[in-house]
């Protein structure tokens, strides 16, 4: 039906041409002009197969960026485990310190004490010998020292 259709609407249009007396190419003209009953469905299977395939393409492309996505994630959090272990690491090692720290401080006290109380001993013997026996007790420690020395 849609061609006997065509058929009449291209007598028309020749018939049309004819009354006016136009050329030929106007008549190609008017031709060109004339609906296609097949044109739409062609244009709307087209438009529904682009959009169809624009569909398929997005959803494509979304299903592998969540792919990259959880990809990128599963390294993110290895490496997160990599550097909690690592942290773990030093905070063992820091605690260790801390206790090597707090054992030389607490030596370092002790001997301080040790070294006070020698300090005290010197400073009475000093004053019990005198004058004369700190210049004597330089002179014999001279003496040993040169005797060690080039012995």
């Amino acid at each position: 039906m849609a061609s006997l259709r065509q058929v009449a609407d291209v007598k028309k249009a020749v018939g049309v041409g004819k009354e006016n007396d136009c050329s030929a190419s106007a008549i190609r003209q008017e031709l060109m002009r004339l609906p296609n009953s097949q044109q739409p469905d062609m244009l709307d299977n087209y438009i529904a197969k682009n959009t169809d395939d624009f569909i398929a393409s997005e959803s494509d492309r979304q299903a592998f960026l969540i792919k990259q996505q959880e990809e990128e994630l599963e390294e993110l959090s290895v490496s997160v485990q990599r550097i909690g272990g690592v942290g773990l690491t030093i905070h063992k090692e820091l605690l260790a310190q801390e206790k090597i720290l707090d054992e030389l401080g607490t030596e370092m006290d002790s001997r301080k004490n040790q070294l006070d109380f020698v300090q005290r001993k010197m400073v009475i013997n000093m004053n019990k010998v005198g004058v004369n026996g700190q210049i004597m007790i330089i002179i014999f420690l001279l003496v040993l020292f040169i005797l060690v020395f080039f012995a």
